[in-house]
């Protein structure tokens, strides 16, 4: 303890702190206990900081908890839920290529050569025999429904129709030409045609623009078409674009088109033949008439890229083999006309489009010519006669008759 004040140190002279020399000064004791108290007061600050420190740390935890098991609900409610099929393996068709009473050919394109298994059933569920895209055992004028799978899972399907036997029901097909552009005018075509739900198509040339090159066909012909010719075999006609370099080659090879590009092809008792761009050319006007006096069908058509005229050489031939029609394509129009007595459509408004009018004015003598994009559907009665409907872009009908 201090010692005591004495009465001489109240009464004596007095230091200007109070406290006599020698002895500790009250005001030091006091600094520290200042200091102390500062010191208490700066750990209770600090505890009080480090506590608040916590509280945010433990906070900021629960947000990024909290965050993080939000992310992972929406990741897994988006791949449950929300995504899409998985992109097709399949970078071409499958796509009909024949249909026959007895048997049917599907090909196909697939990433990374990837096995496909192709199955088929009838309506009552009988399944098909299926080898190498073929299916074989089929019956006369009976639907199928085929499914191809890559990987167990079904990436495409379609059906169709064998043709029958006889000319015992209607059949339907459709005819299109110079289609193969790729553009909205293509694919509306190609909708407008799978509505239809024709038994087969036919081309009357110029399947792909400005040629025919492999890595052109996709995008002019198979992705604007596919719904069309997943369901219905299309019997193609060369024109003059798809003769052009590199030649015909590539489009020869997908569609199983001859050398030289003439061919005959029969849907049950439908005949249609198919002789290419230059239709006078000798050996095309010898194949027609060869093919025109094959025996059989009830019904004959000529499909040909180039428009026909009065004098050409192949009239002869269609008229007297009683044809019912030759389909065109070439001029960018619709045209109906009846040349040197044989019934003529000129369908080259596939897609397209007309191009330069003054290069694809109306030719003299049609009863109808159109600038329209569109396609011709065809229906062959058993008994009476052929009916024809010019169909639009957008579906409307424009034309319509019987031959």
């Amino acid at each position: 303890m201090p010692p005591p004040i004495t009465t001489a140190s109240r009464t004596g002279s007095r230091s200007l702190l109070g406290t006599s020399p020698g002895r500790p000064s009250s005001l030091a004791r006091r600094r520290g206990i200042l200091v102390y108290l500062a010191g208490m007061a700066s750990e209770e600050l600090l505890q009080r900081r480090l506590t608040r420190a916590r509280l945010a740390l433990g906070a900021l935890g629960m947000i990024v908890a909290v965050c993080a098991i939000a992310v992972g609900v929406t990741i897994w409610y988006w791949i449950s839920y929300l995504r899409g099929p998985s992109d097709t393996p399949f970078t071409r068709g499958p796509y009909l290529l024949r249909v026959s009473e007895k048997e049917a050919a599907l090909r196909w394109r697939v990433r990374d050569r990837k096995p496909v298994t192709l199955t088929a059933v009838a309506p009552d569920g009988t399944p098909v025999r299926v080898a190498g895209g073929v299916l074989r055992g089929l019956r006369p004028d009976t639907r199928y429904a085929w499914t191809a799978s890559v990987d167990g899972t079904a990436h495409a399907s379609g059906s169709f129709t064998t043709p029958p036997r006889s000319l015992d029901r209607p059949v339907r097909f459709a005819v299109l030409a110079d289609y193969g552009s790729g553009n909205d005018n293509e694919w509306a075509v190609g909708r407008v045609l799978a509505a239809q739900r024709p038994e087969f198509a036919v081309t009357a040339g110029d399947n792909s623009y400005l040629v025919a090159a492999e890595p052109l066909l996709d995008r002019n012909i198979f992705r604007p078409l596919g719904d069309l010719i997943g369901s219905t075999p299309m019997y193609v006609c060369l024109g003059d674009h798809d003769n052009f370099w590199p030649g015909p080659g590539a489009i020869s090879s997908a569609f199983d088109i001859p050398k030289g590009g003439r061919y005959a092809v029969r849907y049950g008792p439908i005949q249609v033949v198919i002789i290419g761009d230059q239709p006078n050319e000798p050996g095309a006007v010898a194949f027609a008439s060869s093919a025109l006096r094959e025996p059989g069908p009830a019904v004959r058509f000529v499909a040909c890229h180039r428009p026909l005229h009065s004098g050409d050489a192949l009239l002869p031939v269609v008229r007297e083999a009683g044809a019912a029609a030759v389909f065109c394509g070439h001029l960018h129009r619709y045209e109906r006309r009846t040349v040197d007595g044989v019934k003529t459509f000129t369908v080259g408004t596939g897609g397209q489009g007309p191009g330069s009018l003054a290069r694809t004015k109306a030719t003299p003598g049609a009863a109808i010519s159109l600038l329209d994009i569109g396609a011709l559907m065809l229906d062959v009665q058993p008994r009476g006669p052929i009916g024809y409907t010019y169909l639009d872009r957008h579906g409307s009908v424009l034309d319509r008759g019987v031959i």
